[in-house]
């Protein structure tokens, strides 16, 4: 099951990939939400191989989840492994540079259950995929006007 949006964002393709790849600022957004983060990799340096373990109520239980980069082409690309228990997950971002002062932002989310648990959490989530497209364009747009509104880095 896949998930996709677009976004153009008002910026050039080097400040939107900062800000995709802001990992610090995604980190702090889970821990304000209450949640549990945790870096698992020792790298220095973005890039393949950062990695994360988190933990979130889902339906009353926690759950834990394991986040893996597992591409990372600057400035137009990053993708990430995702795994919930039974249900592992790819989150592909890929900017294109529409002019020097806009990007055009996309997301796939592809979705692959390995338990029969986590094929019926799916089997629910389609029934409900307009209302989840809607929920992650609107995210999409929050973000873009997050980014659109960050000062330009000084030279």
């Amino acid at each position: 099951m896949n998930f996709t949006g677009k976004e153009d964002i008002e910026k050039p393709i080097e400040e939107v990939f900062a800000a995709v790849t802001d990992h610090e600022a995604f980190e702090k957004q889970v821990l304000r939400r209450g949640h549990e983060v945790t870096r698992t990799d020792a790298l220095d340096a973005s890039g393949v191989g950062m990695s994360w373990k988190m933990r979130f109520p889902i339906r009353g239980q926690m759950r834990d989840l394991n986040a893996t980069v597992s591409a990372y082409d600057k400035p137009e690309h990053v993708a990430l492994d995702l795994n919930i228990g039974g249900l592992d997950a790819v989150v592909k971002i890929d900017l294109i540079e529409l002019s020097k002062m806009r990007t055009r932002m996309s997301l796939d989310i592809e979705l692959m259950p390995r338990t029969i648990t986590s094929r019926v959490l799916v089997q629910s989530l389609r029934l409900r995929r307009s209302s989840l497209t809607q929920g992650l364009r609107r995210r999409m747009a929050e973000f873009a006007l997050q980014v659109e509104a960050r000062p330009a880095p000084a030279a």
